[in-house]
């Protein structure tokens, strides 16, 4: 079994190979254990690494050492290779990815991370490659785009980069006219944002999809058609937290007038009003004018902690 650490000196506000390097060696001393640790130079490189590491066949666990984006790398690497795992130790602004399961310290606990279960997940399969989190569109992805310029922002952590993003994205006029088509119908109307979700969380927090399971073979849609104003700050604070939707799957009374969900093997979107859709896969931004998105079933395998492992529904299942 190969233990490969994969770190990203960019990721967050300072170079993590510097406080993680001991971390790693000491962890691995006591778990007798002797791990590859590969620090990134450039912009693709982890998936480079993760892709060689599948390629030559050999069980390993892979560990993205970074952010959202370190993470989206390996797992391109990765998926598709039953024989290697893949788990996460945040160090980047965000970390959408590891809310869905638990929180920094639980991920940060590098003991509890070389015991850790791997269990098969869902992954997004999109024309622009794997997500495992959500593909978003609209609204979201342009105040993706602005993430970055507030994080800049001293004391502007993740979730509060992301509402200030928001924030300014509103004041702007935002809508697309699209056709959606589904396993069962097609539909079209006019729309500010959308959000395929195969996890919870994403944005610093925001609970788009709050009982989407990242092993159930579906995706939660989620759309949002425009909203006043004066009326959207309010309910962004309920979708923050997840009060949209209840556990079978309606639409709250606050935001039916406005949303629409279900959910779907598989989702095709065309734009129709001519203006390329802005898109974000698990924070990589893209225009598009039509967005295709599909289960990839049980196509990665997924490394918990011991203690947020006994939540895995597969890992349950399996008496573990």
């Amino acid at each position: 079994m190969q233990y490969l650490f994969v770190i990203n000196p960019t990721a967050g506000k300072a170079d993590a190979s510097v406080t993680l390097l001991p971390r790693i060696w000491s962890a691995a001393e006591r778990a007798g254990i002797t791990p590859t640790i590969v620090i990134t130079r450039r912009a693709g490189h982890a998936r480079q690494v993760a892709a060689a590491c599948a390629e030559n066949g050999e069980e390993a666990r892979i560990y993205a050492c970074g952010g959202d984006g370190t993470l989206n790398e390996i797992l391109q690497g990765a998926a598709g290779h039953e024989q290697i795992s893949v788990g996460c130790i945040p160090c980047g602004s965000g970390n959408d990815y590891i809310r869905n399961f638990g929180t920094q310290s639980d991920f940060l606990d590098l003991d509890a991370q070389l015991a850790a279960y791997s269990f098969p997940a869902d992954l997004i399969r999109t024309p622009q490659g794997y997500g495992i989190e959500i593909y978003a569109a609209g609204i979201d992805a342009q105040v993706a785009n602005g993430i970055p310029k507030w994080r800049r922002v001293p004391l502007c952590g993740g979730t509060t980069a992301y509402t200030l993003s928001i924030l300014e994205a509103i004041c702007s006029s935002f809508r697309h006219t699209l056709r959606i088509r589904t396993d069962t119908e097609e539909f079209q109307g006019t729309y500010m944002m959308l959000a395929i979700c195969n996890a919870r969380m994403y944005g610093g927090g925001y609970c788009a999809a709050p009982y989407a399971q990242m092993d159930d073979g579906l995706l939660d849609v989620v759309l949002l058609k425009p909203v006043p104003r004066i009326r959207l700050a309010g309910l962004l604070r309920g979708y923050r937290h997840g009060e949209h939707l209840t556990p079978d799957g309606q639409v709250t009374k606050p935001f039916a007038p406005y949303m629409t969900f279900f959910r779907t093997s598989s989702i095709d979107i065309q734009v129709l009003d001519q203006r390329p859709l802005i898109t974000t896969l698990d924070g990589e931004c893209s225009p598009q004018m039509n967005l295709h998105a599909e289960v990839a079933r049980h196509s990665i395998q997924l490394l918990l902690p011991p203690k947020l492992a006994q939540n895995a529904p597969v890992l349950q299942a399996m008496g573990e």
